[in-house]
């Protein structure tokens, strides 16, 4: 079972007091995405939308070229702060590089007929990725220097100058180009207050030992997360190139309100799992380092299921309700592929600690071939179910994101010697609780048919009902895990 050690509740204080501060980030960042997702989808429609996506998704993969792997080098570094500044010099070089290349593109696309708008945007987004690249570079150093607090700050900052501006524009009839702007706004803000906050000034001069390190360290985090990158927006290229423009805006619309809520997740998961995993390996002897890490790594994935597994059983449970409520009657077939993608999504949730344990433990040269086999699965799965139909694609996702699990469980047991037995043994207690407030849902649901209701009335409501029966069954029901989770809400007190 979970450890109720003082040193296990102290832990879990640290990691759910700064998981506060992150998710309270994601939250926002999520919120103000959402809200601009909802005007456009209001205001564009699916097709509009569909191209938005498309022009998006490859200037998104544009970006993790020019991002590469420097964010998290400077995280993993224990040095002074020389050469964080010299990989954030790298890093504003690289961006630049690659936002000249895309605005030639969008150019020489301008040649061959593209339409006038589609390169305006092209060209929006290649800018983009020149600010982006620098701010991921930032961020990075930021959590090198353990604020977190101002990481916050500053994405929050940027989100909601990026909602005003985007949501502005779309309701003075800027159309799709809306959207470039709330992203070029977001990310100029989003630099400018993690510079203030740094105060470190890029530096050229990276050569040597630390050269070869940080490219040999890069270059494997890159692989493996340009793999992954390239597998979520297969689906997309793949929809737009089957199916139509019109399809790709159901997709993405579903996609985009089950990222939301996954993101809020993931993205606070993977930074305390970086920061928890690298206390945990260097907070000993090196004898004991092994165990530490496995102790860690089994606390957060317990920790990590316990929190996410009942949001996305909400979105499965609420789809219809959510797309009804949110959006237009034109985007009803939508609200099927958001209870199969949150699905897919609920399975992909442990993989989150998959690259903060691999890299912190010495096995980052692994990554990029376990990423290069789920990519090759993931191409053939979707390549194979896209002849079928939108929902039969969306249901590929869900086998891919089984089988990606079942590898996951290899890999954490092979190189992090966790026993999954352990793990799966520590979740039991968390099992009921969620299967009695999976059932408020359902039976609140069930009960209030044909009352005429609001749909987000609904969703929020039952959700909080559930929400609430689910905590009270699992303070009853597995008091150590909800002391655990429950200790970073509460006055810290010395054992």
């Amino acid at each position: 079972m979970t450890s109720d050690t003082p040193e296990a509740r102290k832990g879990g204080r640290s990691v759910l007091g700064d998981g506060a501060i992150t998710v309270a980030e994601r939250v926002i960042s999520q919120a103000a995405q959402f809200a601009i997702f909802i005007v456009a989808a209001r205001v564009l429609g699916p097709a509009e939308f569909g191209l938005f996506a498309l022009v998006s998704a490859c200037a998104i993969l544009l970006f993790r070229v020019a991002e590469f792997g420097w964010a998290p080098f400077i995280m993993a570094w224990s040095g002074d702060a020389r050469v964080p500044r010299q990989v954030l010099f790298i890093a504003i070089v690289c961006g630049a590089v690659i936002s000249m290349l895309g605005i030639l593109a969008a150019r020489a696309g301008g040649s061959f007929g593209l339409a006038p708008q589609t390169v305006r945007l092209t060209e929006f987004f290649a800018l983009w990725i020149m600010l982006a690249t620098v701010s991921s570079a930032q961020k990075g150093i930021l959590i090198w220097q353990h604020k977190m607090k101002a990481s916050a700050l500053c994405e929050i900052s940027g989100e909601l100058v990026g909602l005003a501006v985007a949501v502005g524009a779309l309701l003075q009839g800027h159309g799709v180009l809306s959207l470039a702007y709330g992203r070029l706004a977001y990310q100029t803000t989003h630099l400018v207050l993690s510079f203030a906050n740094t105060r470190l000034a890029p530096l050229a001069g990276l050569r040597g030992t630390v050269l070869r390190e940080l490219w040999t360290f890069s270059a494997q985090i890159f692989a493996s997360r340009m793999f992954i990158h390239v597998r979520l927006y297969l689906a997309t290229f793949i929809v737009g190139g089957f199916l139509g423009t019109t399809a790709v805006g159901y997709f993405r619309a579903a996609d985009r309100l089950v990222s939301a809520v996954a993101e809020v997740i993931a993205v606070p998961g993977q930074l305390l799992a970086w920061t928890r995993l690298r206390k945990a390996r260097d907070g000993g002897e090196a004898a004991g380092q092994a165990g530490r890490l496995n102790d860690a790594v089994r606390n957060f994935l317990v920790m990590l299921f316990a929190i996410s597994a009942p949001i996305f059983i909400w979105l499965i449970c609420m789809s219809e309700e959510l797309i009804h409520g949110l959006l237009r009657a034109e985007w009803q077939a939508a609200a099927p592929l958001v209870a199969i993608l949150a699905i897919s999504r609920m399975l992909f949730v442990f993989g989150i600690l998959t690259e903060p344990l691999m890299s912190v433990a010495g096995h980052a040269r692994a990554l990029p071939l376990f990423a290069g086999l789920v990519f090759v699965l993931s191409t053939v799965l979707t390549f194979a179910a896209v002849h079928f139909g939108l929902y039969a694609l969306a249901w590929s996702q869900v086998v891919i994101a089984a089988l990606v699990l079942l590898a996951t469980m290899w890999l954490f047991r092979r190189y992090g010697g966790l026993s999954w037995r352990a793990v799966l043994a520590d979740l039991r207690g968390c099992l009921l609780p969620m299967a009695l407030g999976t059932g408020v849902l359902l039976a609140l649901d069930r009960a209030t048919a044909g009352m005429g209701l609001p749909d987000l009335v609904e969703a929020i409501g039952f959700g909080f009902a559930a929400l609430a029966t689910y905590l009270l069954a699992l303070s009853r029901l597995d008091r150590r895990l909800w002391a655990t989770m429950s200790s970073g809400f509460r006055k810290r007190v010395t054992p």
